[in-house]
């Protein structure tokens, strides 16, 4: 059965999603399924991918059949060149190096979805580490790239009143496709306090709080599909226990205007920059609690 917070029949040519604000404010996220179906510029950027990865495979000698699906091909390359895998995830992150991507994460329908979520006063930046190209290969070995509970914006900084849109460009999978689970509404608690976990991962230190008393989803989605998560939900990643690559392109989106984002200048987390900011350093437990 489909959740409230699942949208279908509406795609990127759509030109004013705020009806569906009040979903978003509810439940923190909103997925539209199928929204990127038809979207030249989504398909740029997915072929565009292909491309370099079928490139890196003919590098190295090794041969695969075009006409598959990325997230196929993608699945053979990690098989015999997982180092490569991610240089293509460095195209994708900090911030996409391909043309197709930009004009993709500036698509009008996202960008003024966004602002109508934030209000007419917000002015949007992107955070330094907002952009992502997770590529998710089958294997337990991979497991360890799944977060456990958590909020985006420690990770990220910049504004605590930000958007990740999660652009999903790897086809579905029958079972154990992996995805994300979200506790919905959780959003509406603000800030909360965030501890370094093992593998350096930020976990939600009141965790069982929000466990006991929000309702948890687990999302999956196929190419194509998007969707909008305020970045103070709290969520986790599910595995990818399936034999398909899951390959997803994440974009954030930051109200500037935001009191506490202007009282630290805006800084993004950078940890190869000294100018770079933590959480920790304005955000106190005591100012949590």
């Amino acid at each position: 059965m489909r959740e409230k917070f699942e949208i279908s029949g509406v795609d990127s040519t759509a030109t004013d999603l705020s009806q569906y604000v009040s979903i978003f404010e509810e439940y923190g996220v909103v997925v539209f399924r199928g929204f990127f179906a038809k979207d030249t510029n989504f398909w740029n950027y997915y072929n565009d991918i292909k491309e370099l990865a079928l490139t890196i495979a003919k590098k190295h000698g090794v041969e695969i059949n075009r006409a598959l699906t990325l997230n196929r091909i993608l699945t053979i390359l990690s098989e015999t060149n997982r180092d490569e895998v991610g240089n293509l995830y460095d195209l994708g992150t900090r911030p996409i190096k391909l043309l197709s991507g930009v004009q993709l994460k500036s698509c009008p329908t996202i960008t003024n979805f966004v602002k109508s979520i934030m209000g007419d006063a917000a002015l949007l930046g992107f955070p330094y580490l907002g952009e992502t190209l997770h590529i998710f290969p089958p294997g337990i070995e991979n497991t360890k790239y799944n977060l456990p509970m958590h909020q985006d914006y420690p990770y990220i900084m910049q504004s605590p009143q930000q958007i990740t849109a999660y652009i999903n460009l790897g086809e579905l999978q029958a079972e154990n496709n992996g995805g994300i689970r979200v506790w919905a509404g959780s959003h509406k608690d603000g800030i909360s306090p965030s501890t370094i976990a093992e593998g350096k991962h930020r976990v939600t230190t009141n965790k069982d709080y929000f466990q006991d008393n929000y309702k948890s989803y687990d999302i999956s989605f196929d190419v194509g599909d998007f969707a909008v998560f305020d970045s103070l939900l709290q969520h986790e990643g599910i595995r990818n226990l399936s034999n398909c690559s899951r390959v997803v392109q994440l974009v954030r989106y930051s109200n500037l205007m935001n009191d506490t984002s202007i009282s630290y200048s805006w800084k993004s987390t950078d940890p190869r920059n000294s100018k770079g900011i933590k959480f920790e350093d304005v955000h106190s437990f005591r100012d949590l609690n």
